[in-house]
């Protein structure tokens, strides 16, 4: 039965991608990550055009969805209907993953409701035909999940899990601070701390590995800058706009002429200063506005969790379309349908729903702010299906 929800889930977003394709560009580059793409392709490395043209290493976006979109590249060439057919049986995967994981609480036919809940989902499929990480770092996520619910008292369970959420981090940064979810899932659930240790031994080795490249490249060991540059182009521009009332690309662009860009590097001279006043401006800007930064976080977990995304690729597409008068309304209240059926889940699973909570809590918290829109859900989708479908069944697993 799972393997039809994902064969459906697949139509689905192939049917979308076959509607969507005529009016997308072709040469679409979002965030850079088919420039890095065909480079790490043709053997440049992990470099990418910057703002002014050159071409640099990129040190704010991670490796696992550049390869994957190389991978394709020397598979079948440079073509952006292969990545998307591509995503698409991913996103198809994600639901049969979300059925599986699923079957860890509930009954056979509430699973099957709950994969069909992401198959169905519109900014599920709406990510399967945009050109960024979202549902590869969805797929590794819930991948992930499913080592850790379904053989949680072995250790190379643990050991695979963190090796997935390791991929995920380096797919998407925001995940780099998901080992403290298994720790708190660990405590919550009193398991034995050795789980912990195996999960580590899965985990750091791939994320020091890209910490290294960086500390050589640059003299400092992380993985990412991109939640500095958030920090100041997003988060501080967005109370700057608001404070302002400057159109928010005109505040990023003077933010960029006065600050530089952090996403690309240039050389070690000026690079920890430049690093330095993006977090001392972005930080400055966000206390002494409060009231403002305060409103725009909640804000932004209210479009994280209930936005419709109704123009969420409008720049893939040659022509953005209109507004829609009545779906996206209908799609919001589905979706706060959803979150208040997954608070009845967590009750209902009480400690059993550790980790979903854990999860869910953790790209809520962590993704509010001005950047924050729909795209930000598309990881926590499984999660709250899974929740939803717990907090209005009749019952459980029967064991």
């Amino acid at each position: 039965m799972f393997v039809a929800v994902g064969l459906l889930a697949l139509a689905i977003r192939l049917l979308a991608l076959g509607i969507m394709l005529p009016r997308m560009k072709p040469d679409i580059d979002l965030d850079s990550y088919r420039s890095l793409g065909q480079n790490l392709a043709a053997g440049n490395g992990f470099v990418a055009p910057a703002t002014d043209g050159r071409t640099l290493p990129n040190i704010a976006r991670t490796p696992v969805y550049p390869l994957f979109l190389a991978a394709l590249i020397r598979l079948g060439a440079d073509r952006l209907a292969l990545f998307l057919v591509g995503q698409c049986v991913l996103g198809a995967a994600t639901c049969l993953l979300t059925g599986i994981l699923a079957l860890r609480w509930l009954s056979r036919p509430a699973a099957v409701a709950a994969s069909v809940l992401v198959a169905l989902d519109p900014n599920s499929i709406v990510r399967c035909v945009d050109l960024r990480a979202e549902t590869l770092f969805t797929l590794l996520l819930i991948g992930g999940a499913c080592l850790l619910v379904w053989q949680d008292k072995h250790w190379w369970s643990w050991t695979l899990a963190g090796l997935l959420w390791s991929l995920a981090a380096l797919c998407r940064p925001i995940a780099v601070w998901l080992w403290l979810v298994v720790a708190a899932v660990i405590f919550i659930r009193r398991l034995r701390l050795v789980y912990l240790l195996a999960f580590l031994a899965g985990y750091l080795p791939l994320e020091g590995i890209w910490a290294a490249r960086n500390a050589t490249l640059t003299g400092h060991a992380f993985i990412s800058t991109i939640s500095t540059y958030n920090l100041l182009m997003y988060r501080g521009a967005g109370v700057e706009t608001e404070r302002t009332k400057k159109p928010f690309e005109v505040v990023q662009r003077q933010f960029l002429e006065k600050f530089g860009d952090v996403q690309f590097f240039e050389g070690r001279d000026g690079f920890e200063p430049r690093l330095g006043d993006y977090r001392h401006e972005g930080s400055r800007i966000l206390l002494s506005n409060l009231a403002i930064t305060t409103k725009q976080v909640v804000l932004g977990w209210g479009k994280l969790l209930f936005g419709p995304g109704a123009h969420s690729i409008d720049n893939m597409l040659r022509e953005p379309g209109g507004r829609s008068r009545w779906w996206p309304s209908v799609y919001a209240l589905a979706l706060i349908a959803v979150v208040a059926s997954s608070v009845l889940g967590v009750a209902k699973l009480g400690r059993e729903a550790a980790l979903l909570s854990a999860v869910g809590l953790y790209f809520v918290l962590l993704a509010a702010g001005p950047e924050s829109n729909s795209r930000f859900r598309a990881p926590i989708i499984p999660v709250l299906a899974v929740l939803a479908v717990a907090g209005v069944s009749g019952s459980g697993k029967q064991e």
